[in-house]
């Protein structure tokens, strides 16, 4: 089995924790010893070696990856870490990495985004490797049982049992939050962004259902191959059109490290008993379901204030309400805008 890692992302959605040129798979948080990117690979390893795994990122992150990886002692060979001339979301990243992979010879193929969290990742690993049968029939994602109703996740509906798992009847987009409680209330299950599938199935489906793509990636010049083909995901661009789709219900304690309210419902160690969530000795005085993050042991005091994120970076901050966070994207367009080089770097006065 080759396992693909999608290692790209713009560090917009957890500005100013996450930049464009650190994004937040590479963080290593207070408390943390490894970074997303780093558990991620962890969780290959318990699926194939390190000459199975293919990157797919950006060339500005390849220090990063490069560090990262000698920290664990992982060597990726070289030609398997593919480096994206832009970004182009999920389906031509895939793309990317399959041809990459046919070049060598067909193979099952297993897909991971590297910003996300896995609390299990034996049952994780357990789970990609007994999907390899269903995979041969089509195309098989993992869906995750809801324990509540979120906005920031896709939805799954379930159709027949089949051995293995569930046909897939539909795939919903993320829904408004009345919509997500009808969804949690009729069985449906949150869409993880995992996939299994046939490496030349894989490019098949996208001749046929993505012929932008497929067409785009003909050529041999990667610089071209991304002028020419459309920014989709692999959604959209694929499985929510394909009829052999397959679901893997999924037991691991998974989450989406994508925006500030995924991050805070992780953090269930750091709670205090009014669900407020602190990395250091911030005071919290008649206080409920706040998220402190500070990068130095600055004295923080909030004071009868709820739901609210704050997070105190040396050059920046960042103070909102948690349902303001899909906001955040804003305020980077307009700090690109003012050529803020803070979007990309920290700024320290060392």
């Amino acid at each position: 089995m080759k396992l693909i890692v999608m290692a790209g992302g713009s560090g917009t959605r957890l500005w100013p924790l996450s930049r464009t040129n650190y994004p937040k798979q590479f963080m290593k948080l207070a408390g943390r010893e490894k970074s997303v990117f780093q558990d991620t690979i962890a969780r290959c390893l318990l699926i194939g070696d390190q000459s199975d795994i293919y990157l797919v990122t950006s060339e500005n992150y390849s220090k990063l990856i490069n560090k990262q990886l000698a920290e664990m002692n992982v060597t990726v060979p070289e030609e398997q870490i593919l480096f994206e001339p832009e970004a182009k979301n999920t389906l031509p990243a895939i793309m990317f990495a399959v041809q990459t992979i046919r070049e060598k010879g067909d193979d099952i193929c297993a897909v991971f985004s590297s910003d996300h969290i896995v609390d299990n990742p034996q049952a994780l690993a357990d789970a990609v490797k007994a999907s390899v049968n269903l995979a041969t029939k089509g195309f098989v994602t993992f869906g995750i049982k809801p324990d509540k109703p979120v906005t920031d996740y896709g939805y799954i509906r379930l159709g027949n049992p089949l051995q293995g798992g569930f046909e897939v009847m539909e795939f919903k987009e993320k829904p408004n939050h009345d919509t997500a409680v009808k969804y949690v209330n009729e069985g449906y299950l949150w869409n993880s962004g995992i996939f299994v599938f046939q490496s030349e199935l894989f490019e098949e489906a996208v001749m046929n259902y993505s012929p932008e793509v497929y067409e785009a990636f003909r050529t041999s010049d990667v610089e071209e191959t991304f002028s020419k083909t459309p920014s989709i995901s692999v959604d959209y661009g694929l499985i929510e059109r394909m009829d052999n789709v397959y679901c893997v219900p999924l037991d691991a304690g998974w989450s989406d490290f994508g925006t500030f309210n995924t991050f805070f419902e992780k953090q269930h160690a750091k709670r205090d008993s009014a669900g407020n969530v602190q990395f250091g000795s911030e005071i919290m005085m008649n206080c409920t379901n706040n998220i402190v993050y500070a990068e130095k042991d600055k004295a923080i005091t909030l004071i009868g204030v709820s739901d609210i994120v704050v997070v105190d970076m040396e050059d920046a901050l960042l103070i909102c309400h948690r349902d303001q966070t899909h906001k955040i994207r804003d305020v980077v367009a307009k700090l690109t805008e003012r050529e803020d080089g803070r979007v990309h770097d920290y700024h320290k006065d060392n």
